[in-house]
């Protein structure tokens, strides 16, 4: 019998951790979220959807700024290690999320 992920065996405590960190960056991340689910080999993972303002999302702000979000969430919340699960992200501007309006993103 496989052995199920403390992330996915504790939920609860899982989503505690991640609600902890709101408001993740104000003024850089205009909304967040994640969803539990397998990574395409089958994996467990988390993936962490996630809205950046205009400006963040500059092509000079771009790397820095998703840098920045990544290393937080992984110090803050270890994803792989802790909650044996691994982090996938996805980023997208405000106003392309407007024109968009991708359910995953809201």
């Amino acid at each position: 019998m496989p052995i199920l992920p403390r992330g996915l065996a504790q939920p609860v405590e899982l989503i505690k951790s991640l609600n902890a960190l709101q408001p993740l960056m104000p003024g850089v991340v205009v909304n967040w979220r994640f969803t539990f689910g397998n990574d395409w080999s089958g994996d467990p993972a988390i993936f962490f959807w996630i809205v950046l303002s205009d400006d963040a999302s500059d092509p000079k702000n771009l790397r820095q700024v998703t840098s920045a979000i990544k290393h937080t969430i992984r110090q803050q919340i270890d994803p792989l290690d802790q909650w044996g699960l691994i982090p996938y992200f996805s980023f997208r501007s405000q106003s392309e999320q407007a024109k968009l309006k991708d359910e995953d993103f809201e």
